[in-house]
């Protein structure tokens, strides 16, 4: 027979456990994560258009007719090396950069240099 207590206790401990579990499977985004532009009014260009923002998820990213997935992401805060396979207006290509965020200011840094953008709000 259990007693109020060790009732209480272990109901605890099975709280506690469900609150880490859940915890864990809802870990924050990546810095990187967001919508980012050269400057702020681009924030407002929709899409369809051709100086679309730059959208980034956490395992994928998104500008106009160029949609790439992240083969992988390693790093961690804020600097994060990847590799993405990307579809760029129908062609398949290789993408690998690195990304940094300072802030509210995101590099972008490839074969062809860096650059940086805002984010958006």
């Amino acid at each position: 027979m259990h007693t109020a207590p060790q009732k209480f206790s272990r109901a605890l401990t099975a709280l506690a456990a469900l609150t880490l579990a859940a915890g864990s499977a809802h870990a924050a985004a990546p810095s990187y994560v967001g919508t980012w532009a050269s400057d702020l009014a681009q924030c407002k260009v929709p899409q369809e258009r051709p100086e679309a923002p730059l959208v980034l998820q956490e395992k994928r990213f998104d500008q106009y007719e160029t949609h790439c997935t992240f083969s992988s992401a390693e790093g961690a805060g804020d600097e994060w090396k990847v590799k993405a396979n990307c579809q760029v207006e129908g062609d398949a290509q290789a993408y690998d950069f690195t990304l940094t965020v300072s802030g509210d200011t995101l590099t972008l840094t490839d074969d062809a240099g860096s650059q940086d953008l805002l984010r958006c709000r």
